[in-house]
């Protein structure tokens, strides 16, 4: 018998699975792999973790592996990729790799092959889709420093900027004290240096505390997820509009922990795409982003070589 392996490799967390070409075997979960956040070394040992706990889970041997997708944050650049597939290959001796962005294993994940839109936020953000006539298009995720508008990054460093803004005016914030208290770090100048030290800090382990702050009421926690929706829409729009120019009824499916966790900014997202577009349907993703990298993986072998 024959087994396939997918992977989606995030920012913040890098998960394996292992099929039988029937039914996920096993699974497993480790740090984020993105190299441009994380590095080399440390993308590396992610992904050996998360392959090796998974066929350790699913009881499968690295030698019967015969086909492996990768779906990793950052593999659009070359170099990237050639390095996601060199760990790989260390990995699973037998097996044909294909490493790909994470937006295509979404897209699969969502729709299997057929015509529709993904709208991604996690650690990063970014849209992407396929019409009926096979062509694709993207919008955002050129990277933390200049894109990933209505990331978990986008929201934590958002509150960090409006928070020294209104200590700046004098104002108290539930929001304030809770990055403070997060950060473990009781002035102003504490919480500039530690935006500032090298290595740069995780924004986007600040939205938990954005989140819990503006679901007790805090304006400036409030107006960034609500920003954080305003900005999702936009650049999922930009994606509708490149491959959907007439209206026609179809999918935008939503991913990632920023849509999971917040009802606010599904709602917010929602209301801009429908009021755009009514024929348009916004959903939650049902699916695991690694179920699109299973299934590439499996289109990639003989329809005779999995049982």
């Amino acid at each position: 018998m024959s087994f396939v392996l997918g992977i989606d490799g995030g920012g913040s967390k890098s998960t394996a699975a292992v099929s039988d070409g029937t039914s996920v075997l096993g699974t497993h979960t480790a740090s984020g792999c993105n190299i441009n956040a994380v590095g080399s070394e440390p993308a590396r040992q992610a992904i050996f973790e998360a392959v090796q706990g998974a066929l350790s889970s699913a009881g499968v041997s690295p030698t019967v592996v015969t086909s492996v997708c990768a779906g990793v944050a950052g593999a659009s650049s070359p170099n990237i990729a050639v390095q996601i597939n060199s760990f790989l290959s260390e990995l699973l001796p037998n097996a044909a790799i294909q490493v790909v962005g994470d937006t295509a294993i979404a897209l699969e994940a969502a729709f299997s092959g057929g015509a529709g839109a993904v709208c991604i936020s996690g650690t990063g953000s970014i849209a992407y889709g396929r019409n009926e006539r096979g062509e694709l298009a993207r919008s955002g995720g050129w990277g933390r420093l200049v894109s990933d508008e209505g990331s978990g990054h986008w929201i934590g460093q958002r509150a960090i900027s409006q928070c020294l803004r209104a200590l700046d005016m004098g104002r108290s914030s539930s929001l304030i004290a809770g990055v403070m208290e997060h950060w473990r770090i009781v002035t102003r100048e504490q919480l500039v240096q530690r935006c500032h030290r090298d290595p740069r800090p995780d924004f986007s382990d600040l939205f938990p505390v954005v989140l819990a702050s503006a679901d007790g009421g805090d304006p400036l926690a409030s107006e960034i997820i609500t920003g954080a929706g305003i900005e999702l829409a936009r650049v999922a729009q930009i994606v509708l509009r490149r491959l959907w120019v007439n209206r026609t009824s179809m999918e935008v499916a939503i991913t990632g922990g920023v849509f999971v966790y917040s009802p606010r900014i599904r709602q917010v997202f929602s209301n801009i795409i429908r009021t755009d577009r009514p024929e348009v349907r916004v959903r939650l993703s049902s699916r695991q982003p690694f179920e699109g990298a299973l299934y590439l993986a499996q289109q990639a072998l003989p329809n005779s070589a999995v049982s």
